[in-house]
C-alpha cells in the first residue's frame, strides 16, 4: 500500500538568502512494509526520510488521509 500527499504552502521572502516569497510543494510518501527494509537516499534530491508506524505520522494532513485507508492486516 502506498499513500501520497502533496502539501502546497507559501514561503515568506528571505532577503538574507536573496529569495522572494514563493510557493513550496512538499511530497509525502507512505509505504506499507511488512519487514525491515534498508533505504538509500539520493541526498541531492531528498532532504530526509523516516520510518514510522502506520498511526505515527507527524503530519495532521497525512494522518487524516491515511485514516480513510483500510488498515493493514497481519503479515
Amino acid at each position: 500500500m502506498i499513500t501520497v500527499t502533496l502539501d502546497v504552502h507559501g514561503i515568506a521572502a528571505d532577503p538574507a538568502r536573496g529569495e522572494p516569497a514563493h510557493p513550496r510543494v512538499d511530497f509525502r510518501w507512505a509505504f506499507l512494509v511488512r519487514a525491515p527494509h534498508a533505504v538509500t537516499l539520493q541526498t541531492e534530491e531528498v532532504s530526509g526520510s523516516e520510518w514510522r508506524s502506520f498511526e505515527g505520522s507527524a503530519s495532521p494532513t497525512v494522518r487524516a488521509k491515511r485514516a480513510l485507508l483500510p488498515r493493514p492486516g497481519p503479515s
